[in-house]
């Protein structure tokens, strides 16, 4: 809600910007101590970015899901429980 109108570049609201610079500093020095080094998605909260990498993350909640409830994300991806239920039928039946 303050990124956007720019808050955070006013001098008076310079607490703002440490506040949003703070989480970036502490993942950007976890990411140093990871191998292989992971890819870091930055995103604001309920933008298109951010439901991308949901419905990449977390796949189990679709639209043919019973269980309606988080936010629906539609996805062409399967979630784990759903690959490994298949596998599993195709083992059994070869």
């Amino acid at each position: 809600q303050g990124v956007r109108p720019g808050y955070h570049e006013d001098p008076q609201h310079a607490h703002l910007k440490d506040l949003l610079e703070a989480p970036l500093a502490d993942a950007e020095g976890l990411l140093e101590e990871r191998f292989p080094l992971p890819k870091m998605v930055v995103c604001d909260q309920a933008g298109s970015q951010a439901r991308f990498l949901l419905a990449k993350l977390n796949p189990s909640q679709t639209h043919q899901s019973q269980d309606q409830a988080g936010e629906v994300i539609f996805t062409d991806d399967v979630s784990l429980q759903v690959f490994m239920e298949h596998l599993q039928k195709l083992a059994v039946s070869s």
